[in-house]
């Protein structure tokens, strides 16, 4: 049995069976980028429930007041208690088919990602998911060109290593990765090399969860935001925005966001008018600036 445990919320059906969903699974990686995507699909998509928690002894202690939770207390979170690692379910019901999210809030120990991959993966193989889309992010200094660095972009890379048609369609190149191994007596001592520096590197995310998604025969593809750290919400619209083509999420399946969530404090647009803001993120970067005529 896996070491991941999953506790089903007091309101969820009393067996979730999870066989033959479609799970959105975030890393934590650079800016937060997954997270941040993940939050804003929670929030936007119609019919969004948590249905449980995720724990595990490598996940860090985490807690907070409900993410999504309104004034008047309703939410896709149900008001209970934020933790470390949340699953939310489009669609009440126990069948299989639905899309899950598992929003992950805590870090891992050091030391532990591997192991915690691994353990990941095993629970989706379980649990029988039909396939996992992961959400991750690197450092723009990661980009192949200069005139390429301090922008945004999107790549994906899949367990299969082959492309992925949604992708390429939606146009979100393909990544071509390693197989991780040395390669014999026919690889070359450059091949190597290369693996041998490359080891540290494919243990952090999303290379770690995806060698084990692999490992467990588990069909996933990962979109990787290569972007810089600081304000990543509108990096965050764009990838739930490559999400809902890569899943086929239309507007039909969207809360209509509210008005006053368009526009940023200064009352510029925001790239985020098709989604729906968590009302967590609403002091993440600050509150609204003090009137000037304060210290007159």
């Amino acid at each position: 049995a896996s070491v991941m445990e999953f506790h089903p919320s007091l309101d969820a059906p009393r067996a979730v069976s999870f066989a033959g969903d479609t799970l959105i699974l975030p890393v934590v990686s650079h800016g937060n980028v997954g997270q941040l995507a993940t939050d804003l699909l929670v929030a936007s998509v119609t019919g969004a429930r948590r249905v449980g928690c995720l724990d595990h002894p490598a996940l860090l202690p985490c807690a907070g007041r409900d993410a999504f939770a309104s004034h008047d207390g309703d939410g896709p979170g149900g008001g209970h208690i934020a933790l470390g690692m949340e699953v939310y379910r489009v669609g009440g019901g126990g069948g299989g088919g639905a899309l899950c999210l598992a929003q992950q809030r805590a870090e891992v120990t050091p030391g532990s990602r591997r192991s915690f991959a691994a353990d990941v993966a095993a629970w989706i193989a379980e649990r029988g998911f039909a396939e996992v889309v992961v959400l991750a992010s690197a450092p723009s200094t990661e980009a192949k060109a200069p005139g390429e660095i301090g922008g945004t972009s999107f790549q994906h890379v899949t367990a299969s290593n082959a492309p992925d048609d949604r992708c390429v369609a939606a146009g979100i190149a393909h990544r071509k990765t390693s197989g991780g191994g040395g390669g014999g007596a026919t690889a070359t001592a450059d091949q190597k090399t290369r693996d041998d520096d490359d080891d540290d590197h494919r243990a952090l995310p999303p290379w770690s969860l995806m060698r084990a998604l692999r490992a467990a025969n588990v069909t996933a593809v990962a979109l990787i935001a290569t972007c810089s750290e600081g304000d990543n919400t509108e990096d965050a619209a764009a990838m739930a925005d490559a999400v809902a083509g890569v899943l086929g999420l239309g507007d039909n399946e969207m809360r209509p966001a509210p008005t006053d969530e368009k526009v940023t404090n200064d009352g510029s647009e925001r790239g985020l008018s098709r989604w729906t803001i968590p009302p967590s993120w609403r002091a993440a970067y600050g509150q609204q600036p003090m009137a000037s005529e304060l210290f007159a």
